[in-house]
């Protein structure tokens, strides 16, 4: 009797495990809101770079933690993932807006947690400035790939998935920080949103061949990365927050802001507009100020 309850609050807590991993998973997807964040509120976040860290050290230990949480995060992923593909196909400038209302709304935060060990530094706005011109530059002068993944793959397109899937990862370790903003920030976004669109689409008809090579074009390489990213940039964020912790955060700062630049300056959020109206444009901005609205309360709660 003694051994079934055990077993019953076992049960009981890997399924909560897995729903908190659920909630980290949609939180990852949506741009602005940071996962990591959301696993600190949870009180798993020193659970699970424990657990990463110790993967190959003590296994079943760590993996009797992430197998429930990562499940959830799978789901909340998929699950979101194909609701924003909708709105990215058929509304991109509203949902462009509305993703750079949600990065918009998280800087307070961010500059707070940039300025909360060593203060408000002149040179730490300097390499703030200095970040956002390199993303705003790479955005002018590096092509966004495209939405859907053609039968022949080319070498760098699959280089870019592979280095947004490690800094993604890195940046889903981060509290505060974003993993989707990293891949806005390449330009893959909307490609793997369309992916995990179809990797549903798959799932619900496990027969249809013909999605495959599209998704695994796009999951081998970005899947490959997430796993280096996490077991290897895990410690080298731990190591960047504790020694550089207000210059780490300054220059996300101003990845964000360059960021921001960059998701208008992108003709991918055009696309499904024929011509920009001036109601086209008041709903977009109405749609950042409450994608902003939306983050910034998130952020008061973070």
């Amino acid at each position: 009797m003694t051994y079934d309850l055990q077993k019953g609050r076992d049960n009981l807590q890997y399924i909560l495990l897995a729903i908190k991993g659920l909630a980290i998973g949609v939180a990852n997807v949506v741009p602005g809101v940071s996962g990591a964040t959301l696993a600190v509120i949870f009180r798993v976040y020193d659970r699970l770079i424990e657990a990463i860290n110790q993967l190959f050290t003590q296994p079943k230990k760590s993996l009797q933690f992430l197998i429930p949480l990562g499940l959830g995060m799978v789901i909340g992923i998929l699950a979101l993932g194909s609701l924003l593909d909708y709105f990215i196909l058929r509304f991109s400038l509203q949902s462009s807006a509305f993703i750079a209302g949600l990065m918009a709304g998280s800087i307070p935060f961010i500059h707070n947690m940039s300025a909360s060990q060593d203060g408000k530094k002149p040179h730490f706005y300097v390499v703030a400035i200095i970040a956002a011109i390199i993303i705003i530059v790479l955005s002018l002068v590096v092509p966004t790939p495209e939405l859907y993944v053609a039968e022949e793959i080319n070498f760098g397109l699959i280089a870019i998935l592979f280095i947004a899937g490690i800094l993604g990862a890195a940046a889903m370790i981060i509290p505060g920080v974003s993993g989707a903003m990293v891949l806005i920030l390449l330009g893959v976004f909307p490609l793997v949103m369309h992916t995990i669109s179809l990797i549903r689409e798959y799932l619900m008809t496990p027969f249809d061949f013909g999605l495959l090579s599209p998704i695994l074009a796009v999951v081998i390489p970005i899947g490959l990365g997430v796993v280096i990213g996490i077991l290897l940039m895990s410690r080298l964020i731990a190591v960047l927050l504790k020694k550089h912790h207000s210059i780490t955060y300054f220059a996300i700062l101003g990845m964000i802001f360059g960021t921001i630049f960059a998701i208008f300056g992108d003709d991918a959020a055009y696309r499904s507009h024929s011509a920009i109206t001036p109601s086209l444009i008041i709903a977009a901005i109405l749609v950042f100020a409450i994608g902003m609205f939306v983050s910034l309360k998130l952020g008061k709660k973070q």
